[in-house]
C-alpha cells in the first residue's frame, strides 16, 4: 500500500511561517479573562452535577526523576521518592472534596493520569490513588482509562499492577531514537527498553498503545529520523503523536541548553514530517488532525471518519463534550461552560486543597463568541470541516456575515490550496492539514486583538513551520 505524502512547496513554508496556539483548548490559556472566582469553583462542580452525561478525569503527578531538555510541561524534578506521599494526601482530600459536591453522581468516561511521570509513584501508591478515585466516582464500562509514562522509569511490575486495575490506554515518551539526538535533548532510552514496556502492556490487557514522537529536535534530518520511523513501526503501535517541538526558551529556560546550530530548518522539519506521514499511511495508519496517526479500526479513526472526534487539554479525544475535572498542581479542566486551572506549585495548591477542598487558581467563563469561535476552531483541527448551516444553526447567527473578515483571509489559502471555501463548508485539503493552525488562526479573536495592539505572538506560541 502506497503512502500519500504532503509536499509542501518552500514558498509556503515561509508565508504560512507564523506563531500559533495548538489550540487544545479556545480561548487559550494566555488569553483567559481570569473572570472565574476560584472560590465559587466548588458551586460550579455542584451546578454541573445537575448535568446529563458522563464527565473525564484528569490527574497530573509532576514528578519526574530527571529532565527532558525539550519538555513545556509542569514538572517537579526529584529523585527523592518520599515526595509522593504527601502529594496522594493531598489528591486524597481534593478528589474527596470535588465529589461532595455532587458531581460524582456522574459517571466518568475518561480517566487520565498524565505528568511528569506518574510512574514515579510505585505500585502500590498507583493502587492508593486509582481506590481514592474509584471509591468516590464510577467509571463507565467503556471508560478510557490511561496513563502516560516513561519507559525509562517504568517497571513491568508497574505495568501489570496497572493492567490489573483496569488501565486500557498507555502512552509511551519516545521522542527519537537516535543516541546523538537523545543525547543532545537529556533523554537517552534504549528501544529494548521501549520495546519491552510496549510488549508488558498487551500482555496484561492494553487495548491502546501509543507512541509519542517529536521532530525539531537537535541533530534530527531526514535520513537520521527514517530509522526512527522505521523502528517505530515495527513496533505497531496503535497510535502514534508526530509533535513539533515548540522552542520557546523564554518560556522554558532549560531549552537554551540545547545547541542553537543543531536545529533543523524549515525545509528539513517540512521534510522529516512528509517523511513520517508517507511512512504511516503507507502501513495503513489514519492521519489524524495535526500531528496523530492511528491504526484502522482505533477509536481516533473511527471518530475522524464519523466527524466526531474532539479536542480537550489531553489532546485529541473521542469522548465529546463531557467536563473535565482537574485534579494535581497546574491541572486544567473545564466545568459548565468555563476553564479553571489548579494553582501551579506543590505548595501553594496544598494550601489551597486544605482550606477549602480544592485548588482552583483562575479560570474563564466562555462568553457566546468563544462557544462560536470554539465550534469553528475545533471543527477544523479535529475534523478538517466546517458545517456551515449546522454551526450557524447551532449558535444563531448568519456564518457569511459574521465572518467576512475570517472568510476573506482564507481566500489566498484557497488560492495556495489549503482549503476549499464552498457555499454550506470550509474543507481542509490534505496540503492543508500541515497548516491547520494557519487556518485556524483567522478564528482567534484574542490573537487578532494582540496583533493589532502590537502585543504579537512571537514570544507565547510556538512556530507553526
Amino acid at each position: 500500500m502506497s503512502g500519500f505524502r504532503p509536499e509542501v512547496p518552500k514558498d509556503l513554508l515561509v508565508r504560512y511561517g507564523t506563531s500559533a496556539p495548538r489550540y487544545t483548548s479556545y480561548p487559550t490559556a494566555i488569553d483567559w479573562r481570569h473572570d472565574l472566582d476560584p472560590h465559587g469553583y466548588s458551586a460550579r462542580l455542584a451546578s454541573a452535577a445537575a448535568a446529563d452525561g458522563p464527565v473525564s478525569a484528569y490527574v497530573h503527578i509532576p514528578f519526574c526523576e530527571q529532565l527532558c531538555l525539550y519538555c513545556g510541561c509542569n514538572v517537579v524534578i526529584t529523585r527523592d521518592h518520599g515526595k509522593s506521599a504527601p502529594y496522594l494526601d493531598t489528591l486524597d482530600a481534593e478528589i474527596a472534596a470535588v465529589a461532595a459536591t455532587g458531581i460524582a453522581r456522574r459517571p466518568v468516561s475518561q480517566f487520565h493520569w498524565g505528568g511528569g511521570t506518574p510512574t514515579f509513584l510505585s505500585s502500590d501508591e498507583m493502587k492508593r490513588l486509582f481506590h481514592a478515585f474509584t471509591s468516590r466516582f464510577t467509571l463507565t464500562e467503556d471508560a478510557e482509562v490511561a496513563i502516560e509514562v516513561d519507559p525509562r522509569f517504568t517497571t513491568l511490575e508497574q505495568v501489570r499492577t496497572l493492567g490489573a486495575l483496569g488501565f486500557n490506554r498507555m502512552s509511551m515518551g519516545v521522542q527519537d531514537f537516535d543516541p546523538k539526538v537523545q543525547k543532545a535533548v537529556n533523554r537517552v532510552q534504549s528501544i529494548e527498553q521501549t520495546r519491552a514496556i510496549l510488549d508488558a502492556c498487551r500482555a496484561n490487557g492494553f487495548k491502546s498503545v501509543n507512541i509519542d514522537l517529536i521532530y525539531g529536535l537537535p541533530h534530527q534530518h531526514r535520513e537520521q529520523f527514517r530509522r526512527t520511523l522505521d523502528l517505530t513501526l515495527d513496533m505497531a503501535p496503535d497510535r502514534v503523536a508526530l509533535f513539533h517541538y515548540a522552542h520557546v526558551p523564554w518560556i522554558r529556560k532549560h531549552q537554551e541548553v540545547m545547541p542553537d546550530d543543531a536545529f533543523p530548518s524549515s525545509d528539513e522539519k517540512s521534510a522529516i514530517f512528509a517523511d513520517a506521514v508517507e511512512a504511516f499511511t503507507a502501513r495503513g495508519y489514519r492521519w489524524i488532525g495535526l500531528d496523530h496517526f492511528a491504526a484502522p479500526g482505533d477509536e481516533l479513526a473511527v471518530a475522524r471518519d464519523a466527524g466526531t472526534l474532539d479536542r480537550n487539554f489531553m489532546g485529541y479525544t473521542t469522548r465529546r463534550g463531557t467536563d473535565l475535572l482537574p485534579f494535581g498542581i497546574t491541572s486544567i479542566g473545564e466545568i459548565g461552560g468555563a476553564f479553571v486551572q489548579n494553582a501551579h506549585t506543590v505548595d501553594a495548591w496544598a494550601s489551597a486543597v486544605a482550606s477549602r477542598g480544592t485548588a482552583c487558581e483562575r479560570g474563564h467563563v466562555l462568553d457566546a463568541d468563544d462557544r462560536l469561535r470554539r465550534d469553528v476552531i475545533l471543527a477544523l483541527m479535529c475534523n478538517g470541516r466546517v458545517d456551515i448551516p449546522i454551526v450557524a444553526s447551532r449558535h444563531g447567527v448568519d456564518f457569511p456575515e459574521r465572518f467576512a473578515r475570517e472568510l476573506a483571509e482564507l481566500r489566498p489559502m484557497a488560492d495556495d490550496g489549503l482549503v476549499l471555501l464552498e457555499d454550506d463548508a470550509i474543507v481542509v485539503t490534505p496540503l492543508g492539514q500541515v497548516f491547520l493552525r494557519n487556518i485556524a488562526l483567522p478564528f482567534d479573536a484574542y490573537t487578532r486583538r494582540r496583533r493589532e495592539t502590537g502585543e504579537g505572538t512571537a514570544r507565547t506560541f510556538s512556530r507553526t513551520t
